[in-house]
């Protein structure tokens, strides 16, 4: 039995050097590092100076740890003993964890100048990379460190080295400020043009961030304006962000062409009308006053706006061409709020995700307004846009069914089909997911984990959507083809939760979870007439989840209140006239009767209970532990092994 000191460490673990060599490194107490290496073999010296040590958040070498918090003498000691240059750990800076970091890493983001000589001194791979593979270049351009840059830069750095989101340093210097990075790089060959992953160039970097002398010092330069992924040029970045001094900075610039003047001032004049923390009316008009103007300077030949097709959610509206037709929406808040949607819609596209927020936003204030129909006609078209441009909508689905509750408890019902477009929404969605999660294309394990979360979100909420139909439905419509046809779709996908649960399981069960606020005034399960909907669509009643549970294991857990018992009566009726397999046990071993929580369930059981002989002769077999691999066909063995 080994024996243990007081604080419960045995006392080798308390004489071995290994660790001490790590904290020696990390304080820089150089003096008791030289002592600890001296005394050690070369195989235990070996061992601790490749050791990676667990300190907090941080999991590095001596080496690492030594270059990080700038311990030059430490480092120096370190290499002579033959330490791994190009050892790879996790450190923390400015309270971020970065994994991957090699010594040279660590110097040049914390700012160890001499450290970071020392290093390339012996040779230092200069582009060492993380594991998001940014470079030593790239960490120092991100805190402005010209010294560390040039360095790096004068040992044969790759200016243009891009990171898994295809930033390079020069991005990042502009996008915190770092005038005299920003020069430098540029005079060292930094590409202006180059495009991150978004498609957004340095310039666009400096307008993001509102750096003007940056922005202003590269267009001196010779740095392009080009479009991003979402069509946005840094002039329309800055419209679209509100950024009025560099707009006007911008529309003044001689290779700024008319239309590009336009579009800035029609923009900037779009977002202000239906942006919350800028809005101002009168300001988003005078802008569009100033970009129609533009368009007919020159009376004989006027840029006119492209026409686009009018869309129901915009009430069918067109935008105004003329200053005289512009002239008429003035001080009508709500036409020059429309005007801004339809002229964001016409210059950014009708595929952008930069359109959701206005219309969100724009809808949200119908709604407090008690314009709900056309508050759900723009939330509908937000989410239709979203998953055009690929997008999540499970936020969408969430806000849609809490909405719809609100307006049930506001007994103002909404229209039946607005709650099946949002369904089928959910259905499109769910199928978005389901192929993304079968495609070959490698994931990670926290890309996995969301993908999974996601898949879960949208299930709870067609359940949502489907509870709140029963309440809104009319009795003339229970038949709806449509409807069922809906169903039907999405019960062909399979759909279940994360721990195995069928829309049918959730639609009995009286655990299902309803975060929403108003959702959980609503739909209380469980839930007769989703249920029927459900299993009237061809929903499977003996369907188990991960515990091996039916529907019906789930059901008989209801405990009913005085008003409720009725209701865990028509819900086990149903599920048992509907041939759920009454005799199936769990995982656990129990049937439905087993895990029933009530007499009242239990009532029921016995009442409707019809169980053949081959089920009574399937229990003995299991109840007994007789053998019947093998012995019997496979179709029995299976129907034996749910017994």
């Amino acid at each position: 039995m080994p024996c243990h000191n007081m604080d419960g460490q045995s006392w080798r673990d308390l004489l071995s050097p290994k660790p001490k060599v790590y904290e020696a490194a990390r304080d820089g107490a150089v003096i008791v590092l030289s002592d600890i290496l001296q005394r050690m073999s070369i195989d235990e010296r070996s061992t601790a100076l490749e050791r990676k040590i667990k300190d907090g958040d941080q999991v590095t070498t001596p080496l690492i740890i030594a270059a990080r918090n700038g311990n030059l003498d430490s480092v120096k000691m370190l290499l002579g003993y033959n330490a791994e240059l190009e050892a790879r750990g996790t450190v923390k800076v400015d309270d971020q964890v970065i994994e991957g970091c090699t010594p040279l890493w660590a110097a040049a983001a914390t700012g160890h100048l001499d450290v970071v000589k020392v290093l390339i001194e012996q040779n230092a791979d200069v582009d060492g990379r993380t594991l998001t593979n940014s470079t030593p270049l790239r960490a120092a351009a991100y805190d402005g460190r010209l010294d560390i840059v040039t360095c790096l830069v004068e040992s044969g750095a790759d200016v243009n080295a891009r990171n898994n989101f295809e930033n390079t340093p020069l991005m990042v210097a502009c996008y915190n400020g770092h005038m005299n990075v920003v020069n430098y790089l540029i005079k060292r060959g930094a590409n202006m043009d180059l495009k991150d992953k978004q498609g957004n160039t340095v310039l666009h970097y400096a307008v993001e961030r509102g750096h003007f002398e940056i922005a202003n010092e590269l267009l001196a330069l010779g740095a392009s304006q080009l479009e991003n992924v979402q069509r946005l040029t840094p002039l329309l970045l800055a419209s679209n962000d509100c950024k009025i001094e560099m707009v006007e900075y911008f529309i003044k610039r001689p290779e700024c062409t008319k239309k590009q003047r336009i579009e800035g001032l029609e923009l900037l004049g779009a977002t202000i009308a239906n942006e919350p923390d800028v809005y101002d009316i009168e300001k988003a008009f005078s802008f569009m006053k100033l970009g129609m103007e533009e368009r007919y300077d020159d009376p004989s030949n006027p840029l006119l706006k492209q026409q686009m097709e009018p869309l129901e959610v915009y009430q069918n509206r067109k935008e105004c061409q003329t200053l005289q037709e512009l002239s008429l929406i003035e001080g009508n808040d709500h036409d020059i709020h429309m005007e801004g949607l339809l002229i964001r819609e016409r210059i950014l596209g009708t595929d952008n995700t930069e359109l959701r927020f206005p219309i969100r936003y724009r809808g949200a204030v119908f709604a407090d307004s008690g314009n709900f129909d056309l508050c759900i006609a723009l939330w509908g078209h937000a989410m239709k846009i979203g998953q055009r441009c690929n997008q999540p909508i499970t936020d969408d689905l969430k806000i849609f069914a809490d909405f719809f509750c609100h307006m049930v408890q506001r007994n103002c019902l909404p229209k039946q089909r607005y709650i099946e477009e949002v369904f089928e929404r959910a259905i499109c969605e769910y199928e978005r997911l389901t192929e993304k999660a079968d495609s070959k294309k490698p994931k990670g394990e926290n890309e996995t984990k969301a993908l999974n979360e996601e898949l879960d979100h949208v299930v709870y909420r067609a359940l949502y959507l489907l509870t709140i139909l029963t309440k809104v439905q009319d009795q003339r419509d229970k038949e709806n083809s449509h409807v069922f046809d809906l169903i039907q779709r999405f019960l062909r996908l399979n759909p279940r939760t994360l721990d195995g649960n069928t829309l049918l399981h959730l639609a009995v069960s009286p655990k299902t979870p309803t975060e929403e606020h108003y959702v959980r005034d609503v739909c209380k399960f469980p839930c007769i007439e989703a249920m029927k909907l459900i299993i009237n669509a061809g929903g499977n009643v003996n369907a188990v989840n991960n515990e091996g549970s039916t529907p019906l294991h789930l059901a008989v857990t209801c405990k009913p209140n005085a008003g409720s018992a009725q209701v865990l009566k028509e819900v086990l009726e149903t599920l048992l006239d509907a041939g759920v397999h009454e005799d199936r046990v769990n995982g656990n071993g129990q049937t439905a009767m087993d895990v029933a929580e009530t007499d009242e369930a239990r009532a029921v059981l016995s009442a409707k209970s019809r169980l053949e002989l081959k089920c009574i002769a399937a229990r003995a077999v299991r109840r007994f532990n007789l053998s019947y691999f093998g012995v019997v066909p496979k179709s029995v063995e299976k129907f034996i092994s749910l017994h």
